[in-house]
């Protein structure tokens, strides 16, 4: 670790020249290096050729031309990481920095970050971030497997997030990097059912861990109504599921929106309603049946569930005010 123009700088150096596989600002793409490190930029960092400024730190470090490198507005000297996991004989390393506020489901639109910017802010003081991961497998690896071990890269570092409540997949800007040595005895199959596999997982879930513990990261508590428009149910939506007017539907759910209870059952729902619909499907409806009593206890109505939980708790919700 060492800083450059006061933000941090975490690096490695190898003892031997690594293939990489990369999506980094410098030296991204597949290659030979000889160092890797990750860099602190300004969380309102604007440069429309980022490579410049990672070109000018690698410099000053020193390191090899080759050098790949990454950039995260998280406060590198404080979640900067590397965790070792072995698994039947065989040692991954991780390398790891995270912090959130531009966390995002895969697939959808970040379109709040400059409120979840204000809550990282006071809670932590910490900079808004992004997570930034290589893992270094001890053996050689072909070209597919190269691109095999991403799968156990990105699922364990959303399984970080997961175990921290996040319903989240990652950062908006999330880079990832996977160096090997060179050799002639290449692995292909590095997926997570491969003891490599598994030993890379593990690792990386540690080192994301490790930097999200670091900046106490937990979820922000997002806005109701964004949550209902993201999963489909805006207020024409619920009017025309329900049949009632668009101002009373609206008038409802705000009045029942701002009871604490009702924000809780609505953020719960969000993470269990699948899982309980399709347990109801297989047969063992009482994890849905939990989750409409639930309902009843807070609107006074208890709905069946038949059309499934989210639906049957939004339906509640518009129809019924919370006294």
């Amino acid at each position: 670790m060492t800083d450059v123009d006061g933000f941090g700088v975490g690096y490695v150096r190898f003892s031997e020249p690594m293939e990489v596989m990369s999506c980094a600002i410098l030296n991204g793409g597949c290659r030979v290096a000889e160092a890797f490190f990750i860099m602190q930029v300004p969380r309102d960092y604007d440069n429309d050729d980022p490579a410049t400024d990672a070109v000018r730190v690698r410099d000053v470090l020193g390191l090899p031309e080759d050098t790949v490198g990454m950039m995260t507005a998280a406060e590198v000297g404080h979640v900067f990481n590397v965790c070792e996991r072995e698994f039947n004989g065989i040692t991954v390393s991780a390398i790891a920095t995270a912090g959130l506020s531009n966390q995002v489901v895969a697939g959808e639109v970040l379109d709040n970050y400059p409120e979840r910017r204000v809550v990282s802010d006071r809670r932590a003081r910490h900079l808004a971030g992004t997570i930034n991961i290589a893992v270094v497998s001890p053996s050689p690896l072909t070209e597919e497997g190269k691109v095999n071990m991403l799968i156990p890269l990105v699922e364990a570092k959303s399984a970080a997030m997961a175990d921290r409540g996040y319903r989240e997949t990652g950062t908006t800007s999330d880079a990832m990097a996977v160096f090997s040595p060179v050799g002639d005895e290449r692995v292909s199959y590095t997926g997570t059912g491969s003891d490599i596999g598994i030993a890379a997982a593990r690792a990386v879930r540690a080192a994301v861990s490790a930097a999200m513990d670091a900046r106490d990261e937990h979820p922000v508590m997002e806005e109701p109504f964004r949550i209902l428009r993201n999963a489909g149910y805006d207020v024409h939506c619920i009017s025309e599921l329900t049949g009632v007017p668009e101002r009373d539907v609206e008038s409802n759910l705000r009045a029942n929106l701002s009871v604490p209870e009702v924000r809780a059952l609505l953020d719960l729902v969000m993470f269990a309603a699948d899982r309980a619909d399709s347990m109801a499907a297989d047969g063992s409806p009482e994890e849905r049946e939990l989750l409409m009593g639930l309902t009843e206890n807070i609107t006074g109505v208890r709905p069946d569930g038949a059309e499934g939980a989210l639906e049957a708790v939004v339906t509640a919700l518009s129809l019924h005010r919370c006294e």
